[in-house]
């Protein structure tokens, strides 16, 4: 059996985790998505209000589309 690196483990997990926020930016703290939504914007105020002033976002990624994907 082929073994995978933890990082290609990584990669699969993240990218099943994130199938359903397809076209649209995530929001991310402790490796955890803790809101979603149309622009990083949105993204970014809507964590303000999850979080509150002492805790900040981690990261903000957009999930493209699979149709927006370049495919060989």
């Amino acid at each position: 059996m082929k073994k995978e690196s933890l990082s290609t483990q990584s990669t699969i997990l993240f990218s099943q985790k994130v199938k359903k926020y397809q076209g649209k930016y995530i929001g991310v703290v402790k490796d955890k998505i803790i809101v979603s939504g149309k622009s990083a914007k949105e993204v970014f105020e809507l964590a303000k209000k999850i979080l509150g002033p002492k805790k900040k976002i981690e990261a903000i990624y957009y999930i493209p589309a699979q149709k927006d994907l370049l495919t060989a």
